[in-house]
Order: C-alpha cells, then structure tokens, then sequence
C-alpha cells in the first residue's frame, strides 16, 4: 500500500473537524503562517506514522519474497555489532 492509499485511508476514517483543520493548515501555507504550530507537529506526525507503516509492509512483502532474514539472525548480528553480550 502506497502513502496516498494510507492518506486516502486515513481520511476517510479522520472527524470531519480534523479534515477542516488539515485543510486550513494546508491553505495558510499559501498565505501567511497564522495557524497554529500543533496541526503541522500532528501532520508531520501522521506523515512519519504512515511511513513507518508502509516501511513495514514493504519488509513484510520483501522478507515473504525471501528477501530478509530470520529475527534469530538479525538479532545476533546486531548484538555483534553493538557489543551487546548474548543473552543466556
């Protein structure tokens, strides 16, 4: 699933009031910087939620194709890499 498909998603499921608050924000870029520092901090929050969500997806598709590696690996090679001692 791609951005816009979460962003459309997302809209779909958003309160009416945050879509008019998001689409006021997005206005007053074009005017002057007026609105309120919390709607952008919550955009830029939303933004980086649905792209860890479709990072993800893109590592479940990708480990599904054979691409990845089991957990059990990728934890030893980070425990080697950090010095991190193995558990017991």
């Amino acid at each position: 699933m791609t951005i816009k498909e979460l962003l459309l998603q997302e809209i779909d499921n958003a309160p009416n009031e945050l879509l008019e608050d998001l689409l006021g924000f997005l206005k007053s870029l074009k005017t002057s910087p007026k609105h309120p520092l919390a709607t952008y901090r919550e955009l830029l929050e939303r933004i980086d939620y649905l792209e860890a969500i479709v990072g993800i997806r893109k590592g479940l598709d990708e480990f599904e194709q054979g691409e990845g590696i089991p957990s059990d690996q990728a934890l030893a090679a980070l425990e080697q890499k950090l010095g991190i001692p193995p558990r017991p």
